[in-house]
């Protein structure tokens, strides 16, 4: 029977605690993500705010201009009868550390309640975290070229792969 190295045990230890880790924090991504979509619904835009990224809520003015933008825009599809009608969220893809922020996408499906139907689209988002995984913030990648990703998040990770867009899906 091999005898382990002090130096076996411990990267086995380190391996272990890494994987456990990383677990919580693709459960605490998911869980936030599902609270986001759910504050969407719900028209509880302070609370999808807090789920944005920081420079994408600065760059619309802060948290009550972005609110203010997003609200005009829920009413104006109200008018013309279209509403969020269900947000869901795929696995998210492999987690990478990038500098001291953990980055991965996650696919978020939507279904928008239409005159003529149900319009299904599936996009795809950036999950961003700086604290380890506890805490997440989301950018919508859909439709925009890693150029103008990279002007939001510079310090995005050559390894995050963003899925070409997918065409939406109309049910009537």
């Amino acid at each position: 029977m091999k005898s382990f190295s002090l130096t076996s045990i411990f990267l086995l230890v380190l391996f272990t605690a890494s994987f456990g880790q990383v677990k919580d924090a693709a459960a605490n991504l998911k869980q936030q993500a599902a609270n986001m979509g759910k504050a969407l619904i719900s028209g509880d835009l302070k609370t999808f705010v807090l789920y944005t990224y920081p420079s994408i809520v600065k760059s619309m003015g802060g948290a009550p201009k972005m609110i203010e933008v997003v609200k005009k825009g829920i009413d104006e599809m109200k008018e013309k009868g279209i509403n969020f009608e269900k947000v869901t969220f795929g696995e998210p893809a492999q987690m990478v550390m990038y500098g001291k922020e953990w980055q991965t996408t996650i696919a978020q499906h939507i279904e928008i309640k239409m005159p003529e139907g149900i319009l299904q689209n599936t996009s795809t988002l950036i999950a961003i975290s700086s604290d380890n995984g506890v805490n997440w913030t989301f950018v919508d990648a859909s439709g925009k070229d890693i150029t103008s990703l990279r002007k939001i998040l510079p310090n995005l990770n050559p390894a995050i792969k963003i899925p070409p867009r997918q065409r939406p899906v109309l049910k009537s």
